[in-house]
């Protein structure tokens, strides 16, 4: 598999792994294009989408690019109300007030505040990555353990494993390509306004 890594504006190669995790820990933007493998007991599913976060109003949007059959479906959440869009059908659905956004493991930035709410946590340098762990209390027990892998040299995540309460993967989230703080807020609403003028 090639991994192609996007510049992310900074020189990471001389940072030690503290400076990565924080580095990590306070990105105010990502866009990603990513493969997300969903492990259950019968079957594994995989998913290619594109996934894109800024900060500033807690903008996060979702869509997916493979397989076929769900091609061009759209999550949206713009710091208040939750868009769930299908562009093949023209269908769309919006979820005022919504307050579930938190529960969204497919996002990096979900990650990124658990790590920083849970007191169960570590880090390390292992093998040219810097990793990331936490268990989340009381929590779902099919997500209960988080690990995040970041290659030191670059300084930008390559992949994401969420674990049930035995230990067993149930997601696994390949970061083909990610750029970190070069988002802006209008990048996301520029999208939602083309959406919008669309359905007029």
């Amino acid at each position: 598999m090639i991994i192609k890594y996007l510049k992310n504006g900074n020189n990471m190669s001389n940072k030690s792994a503290d400076e990565i995790k924080e580095y990590i820990l306070n990105i105010s933007s990502y866009e990603a294009e990513v493969e997300i493998n969903v492990i259950s007991n019968k079957n594994q599913n995989k998913y290619k989408a594109k996934q894109q976060f800024v900060k500033e109003d807690n903008l996060y949007k979702q869509e997916i690019i493979e397989p076929e059959n769900i091609k061009g479906v759209i999550f949206s959440y713009d710091g208040k109300n939750l868009k769930l869009e299908n562009t093949k059908l023209g269908l769309n659905k919006i979820y005022e007030d919504y307050k579930y956004i938190g529960s969204n493991d497919l996002s990096l930035i979900q990650f990124v505040n658990d790590y920083n709410d849970v007191e169960e946590k570590s880090f390390q340098e292992k093998d040219g990555n810097v990793i990331l762990e936490l268990k989340i209390k009381n929590g779902n027990k099919y997500r209960t353990y988080k690990k995040l892998y970041v290659d030191k040299q670059r300084g930008v995540p390559t992949k994401m494993e969420i674990q049930d309460v035995s230990q067993n993967i149930i997601i696994y989230i390949l970061y083909n390509e990610i750029k970190i703080n070069n988002l802006q807020k209008e990048d996301i609403l520029a999208f939602k306004l083309s959406i919008e003028n669309q359905d007029i």
